[in-house]
């Protein structure tokens, strides 16, 4: 016990005294050789470590080298995306002009709309540009066939009491095709001025003149106007270009078409495109006509020609009722005879069969005969009379073999109006066997 000052009373106080036990902290021993067995694996991890950097490097190298210096083509994988339109070297420098870093990347959906509205736009103006110098050359072709168009109005005889003029039935679009010293001729649609009493035709410079009908064909529509010369000054007929009408054409595929005239409704136009089908066909009554169906977009008034790349008229615009969106002519290769017969004011020979060529292929391939499939027989014709029905097959006209609708309509113009027709079919009997038979019909003029 000891006695000390309290010093908050300042009195001595009695305390008891205590004693603590002092221990020293021994330093453990070092042990050497567990420090020498971790040095030892170190080293060795970081010797095979280094060995494996080295061979991987030593293998990538060259591949790298390879892909990136030797430009190998990158898969969509590899690629980053960028603006629309713009190719992947070009993406590249733009780039590189911009000072993009890594980091820089970003996202496409945080890529600014301008930087895509950028590529769109220079996308579009090579595409324009692209249009735009097709359209010209198909416009430079179609330049002196243009001046072939010209507008047949459908007069009435009776005035209109307002303005004091004549009353029009309606309009169509023609091409001029022939011309000789007296007269030029016209190829044109007859719907819209069948009932007119006079045809005003008005030319590509605004040269008004009268014209006659010289023949119509019920059967596709079609006409040929004559209009004199005399009608015209010199200076208005020198204005005037005749249009050359293809003879031949290769009704194939992916042939570029120019249509001119009134193709989608409106006058004085001019429309490019492929001819898509040949597969579809114009048939009337003792006719048929290939149809050339394109890509190019028209009316219910669609009207006008077909031009190849050289300027030549390959298809009259025939409105159809399958599809008035598309536009599609006929061969006008096909439709020579029929023209040259209206031209001179023919009698058009007729019977009344609808048919449809049988291909020699389809023939072997259905053991059925070559010949003309009749489709349908118009009501109170010759060959309704006759006895003709539908799925007869005609394999004979007064003794000349028919294998076309081109065979068949070729020897029926030879004969004339009045005369015996002697047509032999092929009618399938009871057992499912062909029999052949034979018919007598006076032709008619249509």
């Amino acid at each position: 016990m000891s006695e000390r000052e309290n010093p908050e009373s300042g009195k001595k106080e009695m305390h008891e005294d205590y004693s603590f036990i002092k221990e020293t902290i021994k330093k453990n021993p070092v042990n050497l050789g567990v420090h020498v067995k971790r040095l030892f694996t170190l080293a060795l991890g970081g010797a095979l470590f280094g060995g494996s950097a080295a061979v991987a490097f030593t293998v990538a190298c060259p591949v790298a080298a390879e892909k990136f210096i030797a430009g190998e083509e990158v898969t969509l994988s590899d690629a980053r995306p960028g603006p629309i339109g713009i190719s992947a070297a070009e993406e590249t420098e733009e780039a590189a002009d911009a000072e993009y870093v890594e980091e820089d990347v970003r996202e496409p959906e945080e890529i600014p709309d301008a930087v895509f509205d950028d590529g769109q736009e220079a996308g579009n103006e090579s595409s324009m540009e692209i249009y735009a110098s097709v359209y010209e050359e198909a416009v430079q072709i179609a330049e002196k066939p243009m001046k072939a168009m010209v507008r047949l109005s459908g007069l009435s005889d009776d005035t209109d009491l307002l303005d004091d003029s004549f009353l029009t039935y309606g309009e169509e679009e023609g091409v001029i095709f022939y011309s000789d010293e007296k007269d030029v001729y016209i190829l044109t649609n007859y719907k819209n001025i069948e009932k007119s009493d006079s045809i005003r035709v008005t030319f590509c410079k605004g040269a008004v003149a009268e014209g006659s009908l010289c023949k119509a064909d019920p059967g596709t529509g079609l006409a040929v106007v004559r209009v004199p010369r005399n009608l015209l000054t010199e200076e208005e007929w020198s204005e005037v270009y005749v249009a050359s009408l293809s003879d031949s054409f290769d009704l194939s595929n992916e042939k570029t078409v120019i249509a001119i005239g009134s193709p989608s409704g409106n006058f004085n136009s001019v429309m490019y495109g492929l001819v898509t089908s040949v597969s579809g066909s114009l048939r009337v009554a003792d006719a048929e006509y290939s149809l050339l169906g394109t890509n190019i977009m028209g009316s219910i008034e669609s009207s006008g020609v077909l031009l190849d790349m050289q300027g030549n008229v390959i298809g009259m615009i025939m409105r159809t009722d399958e599809d008035e969106s598309i536009l599609k002519g006929v061969s006008i290769a096909e439709l020579r005879p029929l023209i040259e017969n209206l031209s001179n004011g023919e009698q058009l020979r007729y019977l009344g069969i609808v048919g449809a060529s049988i291909e020699k292929p389809h023939a072997e391939n259905l053991n059925i005969p070559q010949g003309i499939y009749v489709e349908g027989v118009e009501p109170a014709s010759p060959a309704m009379i006759a006895g003709i029905q539908n799925g007869d097959i005609i394999v004979e006209i007064n003794g000349q073999e028919v294998e076309s609708m081109m065979d068949y309509m070729t020897e029926l113009q030879n004969l004339n109006v009045g005369e015996q027709a002697e047509l032999v079919v092929c009618r399938k009997g009871t057992e499912g066997k062909f029999v052949e038979m034979e018919f007598e019909m006076t032709i008619e003029e249509k």
